[in-house]
């Protein structure tokens, strides 16, 4: 959908923004989701023609993906991770949207980007959900974090109910519900984390964010404040922005 009309355009050189997940699709993971697998397939397209150049760039995650809590932390609420089993939790290193946005530029000013699938992460080493946490924690004041550790199993639970009441009901809206339930599972266990220097990229790391938003607020966001709400939000943001 977007190839054709730019064909016409007259461009020379076409980046798509993509998603470091589509990985999953690559490797014909089971548990890959749709959503994947559609990324994939445009990427293939991409791939096979020859009328423009290209990059393809997958950031890991942005950090607002990561941020849906600090509401909840800031009103004495515990932090929510999916426990893994061992003390683990999935580990990502997201990238700021303005570095994101540099590094977009950078594809089309760079000729060894040219042609290639660029996964790139923020600077970051990594943090896992548990140390997300406690960073929070930290940044807000907090004398301890509060942590609550949710068995992962949990996910498996709800996901399947919905599916078995979408396929007796013949239900497109609990279909969809068992499929957002996938997706939760998918980053709740999987890391979105690049290893290899030349995929990390930007100044901004993610405690240089949460300062940000402990010290001005964010927006509300409907798809990333999980178990945060809009007046919350708002309300954290009022705080942050009454005078001393």
């Amino acid at each position: 959908t977007c190839r054709g009309p730019a064909g016409g355009a007259g461009p020379r050189h076409f980046v798509l923004l993509s998603a470091y997940c589509v990985r999953s699709a690559e490797l014909g993971h089971d548990y890959a989701l749709q959503f994947q697998y559609a990324k994939k397939d445009f990427e293939e397209k991409l791939r096979g023609q020859t009328d423009v150049s290209y990059s393809i760039v997958r950031p890991t995650a942005f950090f607002k993906s990561v941020s849906g809590q600090v509401e909840v932390v800031d009103s004495g609420a515990p932090f929510v991770y999916f426990d893994l089993g061992n003390g683990k939790s999935a580990t990502c290193n997201p990238i700021s949207e303005p570095d994101l946005a540099a590094a977009i530029i950078d594809t089309i000013a760079d000729p060894a980007k040219k042609n290639t699938v660029w996964n790139i992460g923020g600077p970051d080493e990594g943090l896992s959900m548990v140390d997300q946490g406690k960073l929070i924690a930290e940044i807000l004041g907090k004398e301890q974090p509060k942590l609550l550790g949710v068995p992962i199993g949990l996910f498996d639970f709800i996901i399947n109910g919905l599916q078995g009441a979408a396929n007796l009901f013949k239900s497109e809206q609990l279909e969809d519900a068992a499929e957002l339930g996938r997706i939760g599972r998918y980053y709740a266990l999987e890391d979105m984390l690049t290893t290899d220097p030349a995929e990390r990229y930007g100044k901004t790391t993610l405690r240089e964010h949460y300062e940000r938003v402990a010290r001005e607020g964010q927006e509300y966001d409907p798809y990333t404040s999980v178990f945060g709400s809009k007046d919350k939000k708002e309300a954290f943001a009022s705080s942050k922005s009454k005078p001393e």
